[in-house]
């Protein structure tokens, strides 16, 4: 049996897929997956219910997850009452959809019948969004987007704001606990440097990997298997964008 954890698919099944079969995952394994499922890829949906589908399967919200459950009780009217969901009058709705790739998200979640938009729902409100896992003699800390930059050492995870858990930038070496290994996404790998383009991030002596590749920016999608840090990369099928820092 092996533990295995990938981050910020935003839509990329095949690559996904791809992963899956690379790892030869089985029911004897564990996947945890840190956040974005969705958006900007083109099967945030699909991915969803292929993950709901597996029991060892499990997921932890980042920012995109929440943004799309913060307005699924509105879709969900929508779907019933077409023509009540007014975009432009709502700007973080519009931020989303146009400026933040959720208007594929939105779009197949339309196409679900209502009993699976509302089993959607219930999932991911039973989501966490932090997990803390011992493997070995190692505890593993997985959150999206980290504590924040310069953390206060040892703070308890619980008592740091949710919105610094998924929504803020991290360091590269912005770990405040001594005694865990944390593992974030978010910031795809290569914003940190062209050395780190496509690559997970594991400095010398540091406690933290970060593992967002930039799947859905033509990078790589990268997964780590705990059991033994080791990494696996499939090739993204999307454009590569490059990076203007």
């Amino acid at each position: 049996m092996s533990t295995y954890v990938m981050s910020d698919l935003h839509g990329c099944k095949e690559e996904f897929d791809q992963m899956l079969e690379l790892i030869s995952f089985n029911d004897y394994d564990e996947l945890y997956i840190l956040g974005d499922v969705c958006d900007r890829g083109d099967s945030p949906i699909p991915l969803y219910l292929e993950i709901m589908k597996h029991p060892n399967i499990h997921l932890i919200l980042g920012n995109h997850d929440v943004w799309f459950l913060h307005y699924m009780d509105d879709l969900i009217n929508e779907h019933i009452n077409p023509g009540h969901l007014n975009v432009l009058e709502n700007h973080d709705l519009f931020n989303w959809l146009h400026r933040n790739g959720g208007l594929i998200t939105l779009d197949q979640f339309m196409e679900l019948d209502l009993p699976t938009c509302h089993e959607m729902k219930y999932y991911l409100e039973r989501c966490p969004i932090y997990k803390e896992l011992s493997i070995g003699e190692t505890n593993f800390l997985f959150v999206h987007a980290g504590m924040g930059r310069n953390p206060i050492p040892n703070t308890h995870i619980a008592e740091v704001d949710p919105n610094i858990l998924l929504w803020d930038h991290i360091g590269l070496d912005d770990n405040p606990y001594s005694n865990k290994t944390m593992i974030v996404g978010h910031i795809p790998t290569f914003i940190y440097g062209k050395e780190y383009d496509g690559q997970i991030i594991h400095r010398k002596d540091s406690k933290i990997f970060h593992i967002d590749c930039g799947c859905c920016s033509g990078r790589t999608l990268g997964c780590l298997r705990l059991n033994d840090l080791h990494a696996f990369y499939v090739p993204s099928t999307y454009p590569y964008i490059p990076y203007i820092g």
